[in-house]
């Protein structure tokens, strides 16, 4: 039957009269430099040696292109490199020096000198590979095929292979301290001490084998580690957080499903994950409690894309020390942004007269939501009963039929977003 919403909603969870209580913070644009006509890929940062501020943009078959964002509220290109045919996915920066790949291991990386970064300079290259990370001790590691590091200090121009491990497919890598964290697909996620980066020493693997281990990054105490599984189904989980603290027994914590997006990558910064979402756009994910993970904030950066699929926002990358975050879009260009935290603990509480009908309510498959006109901004959003979110989706139609078969049986809340205002439903789930 439709329940029309013309209602005050009060909401109670968990036991008696509880709120629901929820820690919100804010994305704000601070600039963008739009760009389109072909696929975007990844984005980092590089800072000169007068305290300058670049964004490096993976521009596909057009190269990479040098974008001062010192002021964030007027981003301008100052310098480009060509992709000499091949396509730029990721870059990263050691020194007045940009390492570039192209995905695919046949095409050779290449060195760009930045010292002059309205003048970016080919002076070197490097084997191909799918990703790479660069510590701050300046050994590169080069992820796919394999696990290949590389000695930066003797000539930053001439890389020195130091160490090579073909024994799971690589897929992308982080550094933290003296710890490597390779995320390697189906072979799971391997930890290494990298105290000597010529001979690290495994310490443990998270091991899954429903997980795709695409990429990820650990907590601040690395007690815990955070994977992306960017082909996940909408019946698994996007991110999952495990226990680290015995590596030898890593078993998971939490999880983060959105059967509505693919998960692409992460950035972890104190007690927030910064995450480019696709098609969803950027996420930021409070991870305080990291086996209580929650969505703080989010911002749609392609809002004609939607559904799970490729496309929106690729890559970000933070300036350590600043509140200057740049994010990547595959169609629309370079985004900067900032984040402000929760400054009070909000309670949803709600009077709110709705224009909408959800039906049917209960439910066991699918739930139709139609609102009585159509308007920008709509957004639904649908929590169980401790307030994790469990799907969300943007719309631009009055009406909308979503799956919520993967569900289990429970009460939910859907949150509807129309015109700036936000509104609660109680809502049944039966199997």
């Amino acid at each position: 039957m439709k329940i029309n919403l013309k209602i005050i909603i009060i909401l109670f969870f968990i036991i008696g009269i509880a709120g629901k209580f929820y820690a919100q913070g804010s994305i704000n644009l601070l600039g963008k430099l739009p760009y389109s006509g072909f696929p975007i890929h990844d984005v980092w940062g590089h800072t000169d040696s007068i305290g300058n501020d670049y964004a490096l943009l993976c521009m596909s078959t057009l190269g990479m292109r040098v974008i001062d964002v010192t002021n964030p509220a007027n981003p301008i290109q100052v310098g480009s490199i060509s992709g000499g045919g091949v396509q730029p996915i990721d870059v990263k920066t050691w020194k007045n020096y940009a390492y570039v790949v192209a995905e695919n291991v046949s095409v050779t990386g290449k060195i760009i000198d930045l010292t002059d970064p309205t003048t970016p300079v080919q002076v070197g290259t490097f084997p191909g590979g799918h990703n790479i990370w660069i510590s701050d001790s300046g050994y590169l590691y080069l992820s796919a095929p394999g696990l290949r590091i590389f000695d930066l200090n003797p000539n930053p121009i001439v890389p020195a292979l130091v160490y090579t491990d073909n024994s799971c497919t690589g897929h992308d890598a982080i550094i933290n301290g003296n710890r490597l964290y390779d995320f390697s697909d189906n072979c799971g996620t391997n930890i290494y001490d990298i105290s000597n980066p010529t001979s690290p020493s495994l310490l443990g693997t998270v091991t899954a084998p429903s997980i795709f281990h695409h990429s990820g990054w650990p907590s601040a105490n690395e007690n815990y580690v955070f994977i992306c599984d960017e082909l996940a189904s909408p019946t698994e989980n996007d991110i999952t957080v495990w226990d680290i603290s015995n590596l030898a027994a890593p078993f998971i914590v939490d999880s983060f499903a959105d059967p509505t997006s693919f998960v692409h990558n992460m950035y972890v910064i104190n007690n927030y994950a910064f995450v480019s979402y696709y098609r969803a756009g950027f996420r930021v994910f409070d991870i305080t409690d990291p086996t209580n993970i929650s969505l703080s904030a989010e911002y749609d950066t392609d809002s004609t894309a939607s559904g799970p699929g490729y496309g929106g926002n690729f890559g970000l990358y933070t300036f350590w020390g600043t509140n200057k975050i740049l994010a990547s879009d595959e169609s629309k260009g370079l985004y900067i942004f900032s984040f402000s935290e929760p400054t009070s603990v909000q309670e949803l509480n709600l009077e709110e007269e709705v224009k909408v009908d959800v039906y049917p309510n209960p439910t066991s498959d699918k739930l139709t939501i139609e609102f009585d006109k159509k308007t920008a901004g709509q957004k639904i959003r649908i929590y169980n009963a401790v307030g994790k979110l469990m799907l969300s989706e943007n719309i631009n139609t009055k009406k909308v039929t979503l799956s919520v078969h993967h569900l289990p049986s429970g009460i939910y809340y859907v949150e509807l977003y129309q015109n700036n205002s936000k509104h609660l439903q109680k809502l049944v789930i039966t199997k």
